[in-house]
């Protein structure tokens, strides 16, 4: 191997270190890219899930009351059953 043929060589390394370096660049913007998105979709959950979490206890308050009612209302069919 002679010196242009090293000299080649030397450059042909240069362009492939060249082109890596800019594909992990880009690789290193698009991970970064998509940790922000990751992290505006978290946020926006939580901010969805706090109004169905307060909807899913109204609900179950309104059926603690409803099984409340129901027990009242067998207790006292079942006296009136006895008194009759």
């Amino acid at each position: 191997m002679d010196i242009e043929d090293l000299h080649g060589e030397i450059i042909k390394t240069l362009g492939l270190y060249e082109a890596l370096s800019d594909i992990v660049d880009s690789l290193s913007d698009s991970l970064e890219e998509n940790k922000q998105n990751s992290s505006m979709v978290q946020y926006n959950l939580k901010r969805e899930i706090r109004p169905l979490s307060s909807l899913t206890w109204a609900i179950n308050d309104e059926l603690i009351k409803i099984a409340d009612a129901t027990d009242e209302l067998t207790i006292k069919c079942a006296r009136a059953g006895v008194e009759k």
